[in-house]
């Protein structure tokens, strides 16, 4: 589903398996942000490719944190040029705790790469620019990432339409989590990309969805 110029969104849907929603950016980079699962991925291509979109030949993917239900396919991805981006503090953390946290979760961690840590700040795709922000909480290295341009916010686990990221998993931290959001609130957003769940579309949708999590999260945080 296109959503602006460039930058198509492939909710997840079912209600029988875990996935993740996937985002992909057109252009000089062809950038995909969280592949989800890897039995999945040829699910995610066929909804891909009616919109003319290939994802054979990406350049970069995104992983906005690194559980499994939004990093596993990166595998598919390995003996290829596309080059795979996290923020440094996820991917220690991966490394440290990746094991046993697939064990946990019936499933074989795959082999996995990063060609490159995401930082704080600017990351130019081509002639497009976006910020990398840094939004502990959900987990140590988990960003989020704006695109000024288009007033699109793309929050992975950080923020869902009317929730929030659990806390409960290694790593986590309900603190974190609030100073986090309380940093997104900031950003003029036309449309919220989350990890699950449906996308958040108009600015003052957007804006309400902020104040409801506020309202129903932050006194437990």
């Amino acid at each position: 589903m296109k959503v602006v110029d460039d930058l198509y969104w492939y909710p997840w849907t079912s209600m029988s398996e875990n996935n993740c929603n996937t985002i992909f950016i057109d252009g000089e980079v062809r950038t995909l942000i969280d592949p989800g699962h890897t039995h999945l991925f040829p699910r995610l291509s066929r909804e891909a490719a009616s919109d003319g979109v290939s994802l054979t030949d990406i350049d970069l993917i995104i992983a906005t944190h690194g559980h499994p239900d939004h990093i596993e396919a990166c595998a598919n991805f390995r003996d290829q040029n596309t080059r795979i981006a996290m923020h440094e503090t996820e991917e220690a953390f991966i490394s440290q705790i990746g094991p046993a946290f697939y064990s946990a979760m019936g499933m074989v961690m795959p082999e996995f790469r990063v060609d490159f840590h995401l930082q704080e700040g600017d990351l130019l795709l081509g002639s497009k620019r976006f910020q990398i922000i840094h939004t502990p909480g959900h987990s140590p290295g988990a960003i989020c990432i704006y695109w000024p341009e288009a007033k699109v916010l793309i929050t992975g686990d950080v923020v869902f339409r009317e929730g929030v990221g659990r806390t409960d998993f290694p790593g986590c931290s309900g603190a974190a989590l609030k100073e986090s959001i309380l940093r997104l609130v900031e950003l003029e957003v036309d449309y919220l990309l989350p990890g699950h769940g449906d996308m958040v579309r108009g600015k003052n949708e957007v804006r309400h969805n902020f104040a409801l999590i506020q309202s129903m999260y932050f006194p437990l945080m």
